[in-house]
């Protein structure tokens, strides 16, 4: 067997082991989003001095991590001192906050998906080295799932699909207009902010029912 056909044949069995998965359980482990910054390499440059964000520990998703680097953000109203950067470096640096988070700050953040920055907020970041001001950075980040090309197909979904999850627990609930988003190596979970999470009871490692119509 050649090498095209061996992958070809890996492909078809992953795609029915998931389809399998995803007939016996629409379960989608939980990703709570506390405030959060990306960098650009530039912007990297600037605040701390360095050409690559260092690991402090891995996340669910391969390839993305928490980074050791730590900056403060400013608004009109207030600044939160502690605010960890996640690698790896993006093209354009943004801030993902909670609603509540932007109100406190005195920011007018739109709520959209990451990396959609044409209506996003002001925001100042600092770092040990400097500090930045970015016009169009702070962002809410919309509920949303992660998911691989085949966890899609095995659920019947497409990227930008939107979704709705059942919560179960004392405080649980329906969510509405979670967005689908594939990547290649990316693992089903379901990402939520701070307030969500809260208004629900949940943490990181809890589960969300994926409901298909």
């Amino acid at each position: 067997m050649g090498e095209s056909e061996t992958a070809a044949l890996v492909d078809q069995i992953t795609s029915a082991v998931l389809h399998r998965l995803a007939e016996a359980s629409d379960r989608i482990v939980v990703g709570v989003s506390n405030r959060h910054v990306h960098l650009s390499r530039a912007d990297l440059q600037t605040l701390f001095g360095l050409d690559e964000l260092t690991l402090y520990r891995p996340v669910r998703q391969p390839q993305d991590f928490a980074a050791e680097q730590i900056v403060a953000v400013h608004g009109p109203r207030t600044s939160f001192a502690r605010v960890r950067a996640m690698g790896p470096c993006r093209p354009k640096s943004q801030v993902e906050l909670s609603r509540t988070d932007a109100i406190a700050l005195g920011i007018d953040a739109p709520l959209t998906q990451s990396g959609h920055l044409d209506a996003a907020g002001p925001i100042d970041i600092e770092g040990p080295r400097g500090t930045i001001h970015l016009d169009h950075a702070a962002i809410v980040a919309a509920r949303h799932i992660h998911m691989g090309p085949a966890h899609a197909k095995a659920w019947g979904l497409a990227d930008q699909d939107r979704v709705q999850v059942r919560f179960d627990g004392e405080r649980g609930g329906v969510l509405h207009n979670f967005i689908v988003r594939l990547k290649d190596d990316w693992i089903p979970e379901i990402h939520l902010d701070t307030d969500e999470a809260n208004a629900l009871g949940l943490h990181t490692g809890d589960y969300g029912t994926l409901i298909r119509r």
